[in-house]
């Protein structure tokens, strides 16, 4: 063993304990507030000391935030292992259930992402427009139109119709 780690770990700061973990000191008084870590002494002007398992905390809360776990759930979880109960099956739940989301969403967002693209294309074959009557913006009554939603009639139908068929947007 080297000298380095025989020698008693020295207590952290919460300054030292931020730096170590690569995080601010507002995140780590934060994950205090929530209870996510714990001081191991005080000194007697009042400032709290944390040990080597802090920084190991801090880092697994890190990763768990990095995953995809909440707050909350980053709570429940360790709450379990201190009552020395196995966190797992709950970790194995949230993260399918994440995933599950997560796919979901990443759906939205690329129908999202098309809806765009085909907006931008049909858009480089309209001119600008000044609004008439109800008109707001001829570029997004446009888009509705191809998509069948009903327009006033005031929307003037040489701009959104022009390049509102379904293939022109493609």
């Amino acid at each position: 063993m080297t000298a380095d780690l025989r020698k008693p770990e020295s207590p952290m700061t919460v300054r030292r304990l931020a730096q170590l973990g690569g995080v601010t000191v507002h995140v780590v008084r934060n994950y205090l507030r929530r209870g996510l870590l714990r001081a191991a002494s005080h000194t007697e002007a009042g400032y709290q000391l944390f040990s080597r398992a802090e920084l190991h905390r801090l880092h697994f809360i890190r990763t768990a935030q990095r995953l995809g776990f909440t707050l909350a759930e980053i709570e429940e979880v360790l709450r379990r292992s201190r009552q020395r109960k196995s966190p797992c099956p709950l970790v194995r739940d949230i993260m399918a259930r994440r995933l599950d989301e997560t796919r979901d969403q990443l759906e939205h967002l690329l129908a999202l992402q098309r809806r765009m693209a085909q907006a931008v294309a049909q858009w480089a074959h309209l001119p600008d427009a000044v609004p008439t009557g109800n008109d707001v913006c001829v570029l997004i009554e446009a888009v509705a139109v191809s998509e069948g939603a009903a327009f006033s009639k005031t929307t003037p139908r040489r701009l959104v119709g022009r390049a509102a068929t379904p293939e022109k947007l493609s």
